[in-house]
């Protein structure tokens, strides 16, 4: 049997820490005055730092994962994967988008 590690990018929460981070460096920059690409940046800094931990902690536990297989969801290839498998799920009526999300408040 094949164990695959995988990260989700978990997107709402990484952004409440890279946001946090900007805040508590004490200067001026947001996730809006540093643009998208910058921002992105940061989060794909976090997440190198974060996903390590992560796994390191997994192979600390004895996982016997196939660790040369290793995923993250917002890798080239799986990113465009996961975008389909949405856009399939909204065409059938499975999932919506509307204004807001209903079940997180990313404030509190």
């Amino acid at each position: 049997m094949l164990w695959q590690p995988g990260l989700d990018h978990a997107g709402i929460s990484t952004q409440m820490v890279v946001e946090r981070q900007l805040a508590q460096a004490g200067g001026n920059e947001s996730r809006r005055s540093l643009g998208r690409e910058k921002f992105l940046e940061r989060v794909w800094s976090w997440k190198a730092e974060s996903g390590g931990t992560i796994n390191e902690q997994f192979k600390r536990l004895g996982a016997s994962c196939d660790w040369s297989r290793a995923r993250f969801t917002m890798d080239d290839g799986l990113s465009d994967a996961v975008r389909k498998v949405f856009v399939q799920l909204h065409k059938e009526g499975l999932i919506y988008r509307d204004k807001r999300l209903v079940n997180w408040d990313p404030h509190f």
